[in-house]
């Protein structure tokens, strides 16, 4: 597997950035209209498809920023200063299409405020080991469907602490591997061990994304599988959701020092 590096963005602020306690779509519209053109309609209209799911491969990060407010009156945060934006992919023209096209621009903006471009940085990531440690940089979600008697759906969310957590990560991973690579995954047993090494309740995110209720965990975790597999989670996300921007993963080590 080719090893294609996330890419670490910082812009500065024309002025206070205010955005919604749940900015997650503002957030994902931004960040299509970053992404190259040709490969983000693909993606959006097309996709990788696996039996009646459509997987679109990349993930990114949430806003980060070491100068937030959160009024709770209006249930808004405030970034001032620097914002810290990443992205990954395992189609490789996407990382570095998107990179070029940051280089170039100077009309870029979120919710009404300019945002300039103030460096890019790229993991220089080659996943050599069979374990390695990684901070969700956004919340890790998994959930399951059930259908009461009346027809109507509930959706559940689990919590790294429950049992399911890590066998619906690595189902999620298995289904993600085979759409991208369109044939069956050949091994058997399990092939993904996720464990939460630091992970308590502040980890916790809960957000509304059009209309719906969504629950991650961000934290610390220690991830064992292949690296090839492990390179394909770094890449991919982990768990579910990764195109609106859930479970984006990366190792400790390979991030920016950041003021």
């Amino acid at each position: 597997m080719i090893i294609i590096p996330a890419i670490h963005i910082t812009f500065s602020l024309e002025k206070p950035l205010t955005v919604p306690v749940n900015y997650q779509h503002l957030l994902q519209a931004f960040v299509y209209k970053i992404l190259p053109q040709k490969e983000a309609t693909f993606l959006h209209e097309h996709g990788f498809q696996h039996q009646n799911r459509t997987y679109k491969l990349f993930v990114f990060s949430t806003l980060q920023s070491s100068n937030i407010t959160y009024d709770k009156e209006t249930r808004k945060l405030t970034f001032y200063d620097k914002l810290y934006l990443s992205i990954s992919s395992i189609i490789p023209d996407i990382v570095e299409k998107t990179a070029n096209f940051l280089l170039l621009s100077e009309d870029l903006e979120m919710n009404g405020v300019s945002l300039k471009v103030e460096s890019l940085e790229f993991d220089k990531l080659d996943v050599q080991d069979s374990e390695i440690v990684v901070r969700a940089l956004s919340p890790i979600t998994v959930y399951s469907t059930f259908e009461r008697r009346d027809g109507s759906k509930i959706t559940h969310y689990f919590s790294p602490f429950d049992k399911v957590f890590e066998h619906l990560l690595e189902e999620n991973f298995i289904r993600k591997y085979e759409a991208f690579y369109n044939k069956p995954f050949a091994e058997e047993g399990q092939v993904l061990s996720v464990e939460p090494i630091q992970v308590d309740s502040r980890d916790k995110v809960v957000t509304n994304y059009k209309s719906t209720w969504i629950t991650g965990w961000k934290g610390m975790y220690r991830l064992k599988a292949k690296p090839e597999y492990l390179s394909f989670l770094l890449n991919t996300g982990l768990g579910s959701k990764n195109s609106i921007g859930f479970g984006m993963i990366r190792p400790e080590s390979t991030l920016p020092k950041r003021d």
